[in-house]
């Protein structure tokens, strides 16, 4: 009994927390993130502002939740000693389900978010603490893949190869998005040009030239 009442409550907080993500990327898509606030987003999930806090500290936190949360799966993945999928073939696999949700959104939630990211460059500069949250996300995205590309090469945590291929392919993954919303969707395949993207770091950072350099 004990165990079906905890299993009800975290099913509540699922249920609350992905209603605060998806109400917070509709009012940021239709006001504008400067124009939407915690107390807004709180009352149409009908729950208090203090509550609301209880699942995000910020509302830069909120606004990058549909970002950060698969990151985390990615992480948790890479994290797994015993994982059968290198972590470059991981990393392709992310991309690839992330552009194609974003190209052809299955639900709701994801489009909102895209139309959101859509007029990110009209707002960002204009809340520091979104600009860093958002920085903050990009490294540890890239630590993470550094560290996990120097673990399937069986070397130290700041191989210098890991650390430039994860630069790579974290900085060329963000402007293939930031191009892919300045240009609108028509313009070409964000899927095919994620994917590229991987193949240009592996092609053009091959261990074995950097190892020669050294």
């Amino acid at each position: 009994m004990a165990n079906e009442g905890s299993t009800l409550r975290e099913r509540k907080k699922a249920k609350t927390r992905a209603a605060l993500i998806d109400v917070s990327q509709r009012l940021f898509a239709e006001r504008g993130y400067i124009g939407t606030t915690l107390e807004d987003i709180a009352a149409e999930v009908d729950v208090t502002t203090q509550t609301l806090l209880r699942y995000f500290d910020s509302k830069a936190q909120l606004a990058l939740a549909p970002l950060i949360a698969p990151l985390e799966g990615l992480e948790h993945h890479l994290e797994d000693q015993g994982r059968s999928v290198d972590t470059l073939s991981a990393w392709r696999l992310y991309v690839q389900i992330e552009a194609e949700e974003a190209a052809n959104p299955s639900e709701a939630t994801t489009a909102t978010y895209v139309a959101n990211l859509r007029t990110y460059h009209e707002w960002v500069d204009k809340d520091p603490a979104l600009v860093a949250s958002l920085s903050g996300v990009e490294r540890r995205l890239q630590q993470v893949l550094a560290t996990a590309m120097a673990q399937d090469a069986e070397v130290e945590s700041d191989d210098l190869h890991s650390t430039l291929v994860a630069a790579l392919l974290v900085a060329g993954r963000r402007a293939v998005w930031d191009r892919w919303m300045a240009r609108g969707p028509d313009t070409g395949s964000l899927v095919d040009d994620q994917l590229a993207v991987v193949d240009y770091a592996v092609a053009s950072l091959p261990r074995r030239v950097l190892e020669a350099t050294e």
